[in-house]
């Protein structure tokens, strides 16, 4: 097998993310992403380290 180079682009816009039903894992996805957005926790740890 003959491995060859491949470019790969920059990355630009926004990234999407597909979710897979509403669960409790993916709400607490959502809402630990939205306290980030709005500056009220830090991007580190869960949900439930962030005191929410």
């Amino acid at each position: 097998m003959v491995e060859k180079g491949v470019e790969i682009a920059s990355a630009n816009g926004k990234l999407g993310i597909l979710l897979v039903g509403l669960g409790a894992v993916s709400t607490t996805f959502v809402a630990g992403v939205e306290a980030i957005r709005k500056g009220t926790a830090n991007p580190i740890g869960s949900l439930t380290q962030m005191g929410t």
